[in-house]
């Protein structure tokens, strides 16, 4: 099919500004402010190597991926570092403090824990958006929190002391997220009756007026032993919320003094019952596909689009929905090859990663369901785009862009099963009675 009109759409994230390190007063110094600098430095370099169990680093790559914990710990000049994920394997690498228009944390040798979101590879043109530069914001001395700012994500990374081994307060955090079995909730912000939803595979919090879905406010998070530890305060309705609680008994979420129960939304699919075969149906004829679990139990690969490639497919635990989004889904020496949003009605298609679309079900009590797709609205390209109701894969000489689109080399194994590029709308997926 012929393409005669391309979307590039640009995420440009607000730029935000926190208080410096050190409030400086308009007076005059006894020291220049290199030497200011420096001791600046050396209190915060001393702070991390004097924690006997070192410290957990809240990390943010893209908001594509789930906010990560990280332990860490530092002697003068090397960091240990090991994820939440995996707390029994540790790597060894240097770090500086060093000014770079401000003070900054570098992890500055390459250490394949610490750059595990931050290093590109063939799949993965832009790594997963991390960092391992951070600017210092500010310094708690008697929290003994360091505040610091991701130099290219530009999210917030808090580093706070650990009071025991970082393996025993991984498990307890680990085992906290796994009681809580609520992911949509229900309460009253002063005047407000809001509702809320609890996506594990991301991890963010939704939180919007009860008959107004479309005006929710999103935060990240990251687990705890006993807490959902927002990125950073969320304020509604003059209330401000920087962590969440669970009291299993009710159950319930709690912050701020504000306890939110649970409610199950109505179409709310759990992630068992959304495993599966399906038939996929698009303008023109069907597929089998199949949502598989991807191992993690909090998302899915369909498969049968394509022989050379699975789609990654999200599950939103809060809202008990699938998602498709743009994204690459292969590679090689040459080319990256992408699962892209395509409008039909004007042969306009986006490879922006913000384009998605959810599912929307006719009846959840149904064994043999069927999901059909909404665009999501996140995409703001040409005021004639109407909507993302199609699919196309393609070609691009490296990264995407009008420049490399080249169609001509994608393979024939990731053309869609069939033999075309192409699938039009609407799409629908009903599930096969066991």
């Amino acid at each position: 099919m012929k393409m005669n009109r391309y979307i590039l759409s640009i995420a440009l994230s607000a730029l935000v500004v926190l208080p410096a390190c050190q409030q400086i007063e308009p007076e005059v110094f006894d020291k220049p402010s290199s030497a200011r600098m420096s001791e600046f430095l050396e209190e915060v370099r001393s702070a991390l190597t004097a924690e006997q169990y070192g410290w957990t680093l809240d990390y943010f790559p893209s908001s594509k991926y789930a906010g990560v914990t990280y332990a860490l710990s530092f002697t003068d000049q090397k960091v240990t570092a090991c994820l939440e994920t995996d707390p029994e394997t540790t790597v060894t690498s240097t770090f500086a403090m060093k000014t770079d228009d401000g003070p900054v944390l570098s992890f500055d040798t390459y250490n394949e824990v610490l750059h595990a979101y931050a290093t590109p590879d063939q799949s993965k043109y832009q790594a997963k958006g991390g960092d391992f530069e951070f600017e210092i914001r500010s310094f708690d001395k008697t929290k003994k929190e360091i505040v610091m700012i991701g130099k290219r994500s530009r999210n917030a990374c808090t580093l706070r002391p650990l009071s025991k081994p970082a393996a025993e307060y991984f498990a307890t955090a680990k085992a906290f997220e796994e009681s809580i079995e609520l992911a949509a909730f229900e309460g009253s912000i002063g005047d407000s009756v809001v509702v809320g939803f609890i996506d594990n595979a991301t991890r963010t919090i939704s939180i919007s007026p009860k008959d107004d879905e479309s005006q929710s406010v999103d935060v990240r998070y990251v687990v705890t032993e006993n807490t959902l530890r927002l990125m950073t305060p969320l304020t509604y309705n003059g209330v401000e919320f920087t962590e969440f609680t669970y009291d299993p008994a009710t159950p319930a979420v709690v912050s701020s003094d504000i306890s939110f129960h649970k409610i199950i939304p109505a179409g709310w699919l759990s992630f068992d019952s959304l495993k599966g075969d399906y038939t996929l149906a698009y303008a023109g004829g069907t597929l089998n596909v199949t949502l598989e679990d991807d191992g993690t139990g909090k998302g899915f690969n369909l498969a049968g689009l394509a022989s050379a490639w699975k789609l990654p497919v999200k599950y939103n635990s809060g809202r008990g929905r699938i998602s498709f989004n743009v994204q690459q889904v292969g590679a090689n020496n040459t080319h990256t090859f992408w699962f892209c949003a395509l409008d039909a009605a004007i042969q306009s298609f986006s490879w922006s990663e913000d384009n998605g679309m959810y599912s929307k079900v006719d009846d959840a009590e149904k064994p043999d369901f069927t999901l059909s797709f909404v665009d999501d609205g996140k995409f703001e390209g040409d005021s004639d785009w109407s909507g993302w109701v199609s699919f196309y894969v393609t070609a691009f000489k490296g990264a995407p862009s009008s420049e490399t689109y080249d169609a001509e080399a994608l393979p024939n194994d990731y053309y869609f099963t069939g033999g075309s590029s192409y699938l039009g709308g609407p799409i629908t997926m009903q599930k096969k009675a066991e």
